[in-house]
């Protein structure tokens, strides 16, 4: 790991954080690189049951960092770089297809891969402050991270189009309304809020929760047969699993259940 990404624990949920803040933690190649390796172990740790990403400082992720870029523009190769943004965006393929279930906190800008990296993720909660853009245009870029799809299927062809064609710039307000993120909240309250959505998250049955996400990760890409069927040996093997037991013992009992994932 880097220091430009850090990582804290809190019991079953890590806190994925990028550490660029002077830089409103615009992806260079370290920070990029720093992040994927901490998703990946993220994605292989069995003992999570939730993964935060957020920003420190007054942003979340204000994109790639142009400076960068233009420093590094005479010695570019084209496949080497779509080698390596290949290598980077898998950033926001592991948020959306680890076992755990992931937040975007998101306060200040999030534009470009920022914006495109917390779309990934299974919730988004927002600061009141949050500021979201699609900002590709601007720098005569066309889109990474996933960001196209992501929009789309979040919101539908035509706001993608509006979002990513227009780059407007997308107040929180006007992002709960169309439905870009779950919740906004006062800047003040912002981290409390984001703890306790992920210890809502992580008092859930574990591997109900990855189960579920498979469900939701195939409903974008099989057909309604094949879900059902899929579905169907997953719902199957929960019911037969301890924490199904505990869940039906806790409700007679009248009791929060103590779920063990198995």
């Amino acid at each position: 790991m880097t220091d430009v990404v850090e990582v804290e624990d809190r019991g079953p949920v890590r806190h994925v954080v990028l550490n660029r803040p002077e830089q409103l933690n615009a992806m260079n190649d370290a920070l990029a690189d720093g992040l994927v390796e901490a998703l990946e172990n993220c994605a292989h740790d069995e003992d999570l049951r939730v993964v935060v990403v957020t920003g420190a400082g007054k942003a979340f992720c204000a994109g790639g960092d142009l400076n960068a870029m233009a420093a590094g523009r005479d010695a570019m190769s084209a496949p080497r770089e779509v080698a390596k943004l290949r290598r980077h965006a898998r950033a926001a393929e592991l948020l959306r297809t680890m076992p755990a279930a992931t937040i975007a906190a998101v306060h200040g800008a999030c534009a470009g891969a920022g914006l495109g990296l917390a779309l990934a993720a299974d919730l988004r909660i927002a600061s009141e402050a949050a500021v979201f853009r699609s900002a590709f245009l601007t720098a005569g870029l066309s889109g990474d991270f996933g960001t196209a799809w992501s929009l789309t299927r979040l919101l539908g062809e035509a706001r993608a189009r509006e979002l990513m064609l227009l780059n407007e710039k997308v107040n929180a307000a006007r992002a709960l309304d169309i439905g870009l993120v779950s919740a906004v909240v006062a800047a003040d309250k912002f981290a409390d809020e984001t703890d306790r959505l992920a210890q809502r998250l992580a008092g859930s049955a574990p591997l109900a929760l990855r189960r579920m996400k498979q469900n939701l990760r195939e409903a974008s890409t099989a057909s309604f047969a094949d879900c059902v069927a899929s579905e169907s040996l997953r719902h199957i093997e929960c019911a037969f699993s301890d924490d199904a037991a505990e869940a039906g013992a806790a409700f007679m009992a009248r009791r929060t259940p103590q779920f063990h994932g198995r």
